[in-house]
């Protein structure tokens, strides 16, 4: 005589509850496929209806996006990824709007500035390598050029490839401005790239709502760090790092300094800084990277 009730539910197995979440997972990677081939849809219609045009990277923009998703994110999906994964993304949006090369400074520090910008910008996006900033920079300007230049850290070496950003000073048809630092995901875990560096284009940065300005100075030599940035103080901005050079028989040096917030090439603080030789130039800026100061 069969004592199981007929209603009872059947011995689940592991082996058939393994290919029961297999299923739901298909099924939600379909989905997700389903929204990237969506995504990718309106990605085309920006690059023929949105009236985008020149270098189209908004770091900015990708910034917003990416702390908006990091702060409603929960559950075990490591927060990295999420970054990653909108980073690969943001890449191939890029192909689909026409495409971007990026030169790189090589050198000293050349094969780390490589991996970030892989890691970055994607590793479908082409690379052209330069032996200093000055010919990572030069390819921004040529036709036929790339799009995006990595360099290194800022410095103050005049002689080593830190000292590159007076190179964005000129004042020329062709200007080029800092538009991103990189790493934007500073908590670096094993295995991964260490330290940092700027990428520069032909369009200024975006406001991302969480910024730094560069601002150019030039003073006499006689002027201290310390005084300098009291003077950027005392114009209404919030100084950070500076970096100075001092160039041998000068009777000038040659300042950058970073600010909180993007400055617009019109801010009336900038005419408000006392005691420089010239007008000082906005060079760009960047978003914050995420983790920084935490």
């Amino acid at each position: 005589m069969n004592n199981v009730s007929p209603s009872a539910s059947p011995t689940v197995t592991p082996a058939s509850r393994l290919a029961e979440l297999r299923t739901q997972l298909d099924a939600i990677d379909n989905q997700i496929h389903d929204l990237l081939m969506q995504r990718a849809k309106v990605v085309e219609e920006v690059a023929t209806d949105g009236g985008k045009k020149g270098t189209k990277i908004r770091p900015g923009r990708e910034a917003i996006i990416l702390r908006r998703l990091l702060a409603r994110h929960a559950g075990a999906m490591p927060r990295q990824a999420i970054v990653r994964f909108w980073r690969e993304m943001f890449g191939a949006a890029l192909i689909i709007e026409g495409g971007q090369t990026m030169a790189v400074c090589d050198g000293e520090g050349g094969e780390t500035r490589l991996a970030l910008a892989r890691e970055h910008f994607g590793p479908l996006t082409p690379v052209r390598r330069h032996h200093n900033p000055a010919q990572t920079l030069a390819d921004l300007t040529r036709d036929g050029g790339a799009q995006l230049a990595v360099l290194p850290p800022l410095g103050e070496d005049e002689d080593g490839k830190s000292g590159w950003w007076p190179m964005l000073t000129g004042s020329g048809h062709a200007r080029l401005y800092v538009i991103a630092r990189i790493p934007f995901w500073t908590k670096r875990a094993e295995g991964l790239p260490q330290g940092d560096a700027y990428v520069v284009a032909a369009v200024p940065p975006d406001a991302s709502g969480a910024d730094r300005g560069l601002i150019a100075l030039q003073a006499s030599a006689e002027m201290s760090r310390t005084r300098l940035v009291t003077q950027v103080k005392e114009a209404g901005f919030e100084p950070g790092s500076l970096w100075v050079r001092r160039l041998a028989g000068d009777n000038q040096i040659s300042a950058l300094v970073e600010v909180e917030g993007l400055v617009a090439e019109d801010d009336p603080r900038l005419a408000a800084i006392a005691g420089l030789e010239r007008p000082p130039i906005v060079i760009g800026g960047y978003a914050v990277p995420v983790g920084e100061g935490a």
